[in-house]
């Protein structure tokens, strides 16, 4: 072999091991938002096994609503992302419904990685939904019927998170006549996050949700004056725990990781209880 020919393979190897080597540097995640807490850490901490299946496995569809609340013709298209276990069983088992404020979409819960931090759980199935603002409680009732037409959702009482304008739907819920049940057929456990709606509601229709037995985690940012007496409200009224974490008014997303934590952590506490 001549030296021009040594030198020529020689060349080619190097490329292929600069090339090799500095990939395995560089390389991220497609999106950097879906950080999987190790078993030594969250998981073992909150007392729930991970699920072997990918943590970003959507589905995206809709439903059609009988009110005209979502969007799209009539505005009765209730779009939403779901991911997790349908219908999920067992004595530990977590169906949570995710709102949004008026200038945030189902999507800001995919883009924060929530919704993948949620969904690592065995058990458990999360679903977002662009339900309006403007939905009272009967908007909210309509929504999951829809979703339990689907399938997404098995028909029992769900865990609801509802930050800021969207807490009115869920709030409305506290004067309703429920005619097919009370109001712990439809809700579990109720997360509000700085819902203004909280602080115009009247105490009895407040006091509704623990005399359903609908345990409520409130949750507020550090820097939000408003969410700060919408938790204090709902402690003094309803026997909520109130829960403060580091950010402004959409405190969820200014601390995802510290979001998901607290909400699983209280979640798996009252259901061990059960």
């Amino acid at each position: 072999m001549t030296i021009i020919m040594r030198a020529f393979y020689g060349c080619i190897l190097l490329v292929v091991l600069l090339t090799v080597s500095f990939g395995s540097h560089t390389d991220k995640p497609e999106n950097e938002n879906n950080i999987v807490p190790s078993p030594n850490a969250a998981s073992s901490k909150l007392g729930m096994k991970p699920k072997n299946t990918p943590a970003n496995s959507f589905i995206r569809s809709s439903t059609i609503l009988k009110l005209p609340n979502g969007g799209g013709e009539n505005k009765k298209s209730l779009e939403y992302v779901h991911c997790g276990e349908k219908n999920p069983t067992g004595p530990k088992k977590m169906e949570i419904i995710l709102l949004h404020g008026a200038k945030f979409t189902k999507e800001d819960w995919v883009t924060s990685g929530i919704l993948d931090r949620i969904c690592l759980y065995e058990r458990t199935s999360a679903v977002a939904i662009d339900l309006s603002v403007r939905a009272d409680g009967k908007g909210f009732r309509d929504a999951v019927s829809g979703l339990v037409d689907e399938g997404i959702l098995s028909g029992d009482p769900v865990t609801v998170i509802s930050p800021s304008a969207s807490g009115k739907a869920i709030v409305s819920l506290g004067s309703e006549v429920f005619a097919d049940g009370g109001l712990e057929s439809l809700i579990k456990f109720w997360v509000p996050v700085a819902s203004p709606a909280v602080l115009s509601a009247s105490d009895s229709d407040l006091k509704t949700f623990p005399k359903a037995g609908i345990k409520i985690l409130a949750i507020h940012g550090n820097n939000d004056s408003m969410g700060k007496r919408v938790t204090k409200k709902l402690e003094d009224v309803a026997g909520a725990k109130g829960v403060e974490l580091s950010g402004g008014h959409p405190v969820y997303l200014d601390s995802p990781r510290e979001f998901v934590e607290t909400v699983l952590t209280f979640l798996n506490g009252q259901l061990s209880e059960s």
